[in-house]
């Protein structure tokens, strides 16, 4: 009888140690959720990484082509111009289009920057006032 009980206890005793197989699963289960969240957030995290590196060097792109504009020329004329850039080691299409504006004395610059043959990532709008005529050069 002794012997009985002493082997029903080892039973019972080995029987609570560790986890069920449902305890297991339920484990993994959350484990696998919480994985897959952490990843769809890192996945979003570098792309739009990768689009804001994009926009920055397409927005130097932008800017060094509009202080060009206003260097060459103090009155920029009228028209559109296209031309390929290369930045970062990567080809980029800029599209400079000067208009003029309902006040005489003003140009309207539309500077859009993107990839060849993609539409633009990024457009730059700037005026520029025509220079006074009387005003003396040192």
């Amino acid at each position: 009888m002794i012997t009985e009980c002493r082997i029903a206890r080892r039973r019972n005793a080995a029987r609570q140690h560790g986890f069920t197989l449902v305890e297991v699963l339920v484990a993994l289960v959350i484990f696998g959720v919480i994985a897959a969240s952490v990843l769809k957030t890192m996945q979003d995290s570098v792309r739009q990484q990768t689009a804001l590196e994009e926009r920055l060097a397409a927005n130097w792109v932008a800017q060094q082509a509009l202080a060009e504009i206003r260097l060459r020329t103090e009155w920029p004329p009228l028209g559109k111009k296209t031309e390929k850039v290369t930045l970062s080691e990567r080809e980029w299409q800029v599209a400079a289009e000067v208009t003029g504006t309902s006040e005489p004395r003003m140009r309207h610059i539309v500077v859009q920057v993107g990839w060849p043959d993609k539409p633009p990532i990024l457009t730059i709008d700037s005026w520029v006032a025509q220079p006074d005529a009387t005003a003396v050069s040192p």
